[in-house]
């Protein structure tokens, strides 16, 4: 299936599943921490500014749902981690995930990590929670730009070990950005 991310419109933002685009188009799902680069990524996927990328942490609050090609929906989610106000956020975000996890619509999940930093209590807790939700899991290293050789090295040794079904890097160079395009149409065609 050929997919063309330029055809690619903003189409909602709600608080919960249950608002989600009524619809049947199929879902794929980017989490990860706050300030990781899920904006920037679907930016850079689409070749459009769609998606808000701030400095500030936690800015996204809601499921963004953007429409890819009139085919489906690559949905933004508000970051995990650390932030000014991190318990309720923590608590929203976790009720939103478990509500998530479980519609029929949700194809696959796309983490992103960035690696220059270990791996923390909670990142490796949320990895086990979406590893046993059932869905085709995808892992994005983020910022690889920025890592040396010993760095990328290190960060695709641990990538490796945390049981994926694919481990992508996006340095945002158009041949990383064709392989993460190609791994979400896969995931939609159920390949």
């Amino acid at each position: 299936m050929r997919v063309d991310f330029r055809k690619t419109k903003f189409s909602t933002s709600c608080t919960c599943v249950a608002d989600h685009p009524k619809d049947g188009l199929p879902a794929v799902l980017l989490v990860g921490r706050t300030n990781v680069g899920k904006s920037t990524l679907i930016n850079g996927l689409t070749g459009q500014k769609l998606a808000f990328s701030s400095k500030k942490a936690g800015k996204t609050k809601l499921l963004n749902y953007f429409l890819v090609d009139s085919r489906f929906y690559l949905v933004d989610s508000p970051g995990y981690g650390s932030t000014s106000y991190a318990t309720m956020n923590t608590i929203f975000f976790a009720g939103m995930m478990e509500d998530y996890v479980k519609d029929p619509s949700l194809k696959a999940i796309v983490l992103l990590l960035d690696l220059r930093r270990d791996l923390g209590k909670d990142d490796m807790e949320f990895l086990k929670y979406l590893q046993h939700t059932g869905k085709r899991m995808i892992l994005v290293l983020t910022k690889t730009d920025q890592m040396n050789q010993s760095a990328l090295h290190k960060a695709k040794t641990v990538a490796d070990g945390l049981g994926f079904d694919e481990v992508l890097l996006s340095d945002l160079k158009p041949a990383s950005l064709e392989k993460v395009r190609c791994s979400i149409a896969r995931a939609i065609e159920n390949r």
